[in-house]
């Protein structure tokens, strides 16, 4: 069926399990979603006058997708499809106080999803690093917002 690739491929390649997969693409997915949450956070944060936030969610969107890349090129590397395609839809706050909020939990999100990766691709070496470093990447964002709400 040309050059489609399908979950069975690259498990067939002996490079992930089905379960790790899956968190790959839940992963890339998620960081689509962060990305475009933050750029919009941005507008509505510029609109509001506050710049420095606006500025901090712009760069929060740039990480977000650096995250996306590095979730992507270890599924094209497996020779995994990158996803079904659905979009997430999170949360874009209308005030200061709920883009922060927003921003600490789709960093929550992230957290536990990167946790129960990691866990899912134990012994897997390549994915289950990745899963490890971008969580603890993700954990920091959220420790840092969650001492600005406090």
């Amino acid at each position: 069926m040309g050059n489609r690739l399908t979950r069975e491929d690259a498990v067939e390649a002996g490079r992930v399990t089905p379960a790790v997969i899956g968190w790959l693409q839940r992963a890339l997915r998620h960081e689509f979603a962060a990305a475009r949450q933050f750029t919009l956070q941005a507008v509505v944060a510029g609109r509001l006058g506050d710049a420095a936030l606006a500025a901090e969610c712009e760069r929060g969107a740039q990480d977000e997708l650096l995250h996306a890349r590095r979730f992507a090129l270890e599924l094209v590397e497996a020779s995994a499809p990158l996803g079904d395609g659905a979009p997430l839809n999170l949360p874009v706050g209308a005030t200061v106080m709920e883009i922060l909020e927003n921003a600490r939990a789709t960093e929550a999100q992230a957290v536990r999803l990167y946790r129960e990766g990691a866990r899912a691709s134990r012994g897997l070496g390549r994915a289950q690093r990745l899963f490890e470093q971008i969580g603890a990447e993700e954990a920091l964002h959220w420790e840092e917002l969650n001492r600005r709400l406090r």
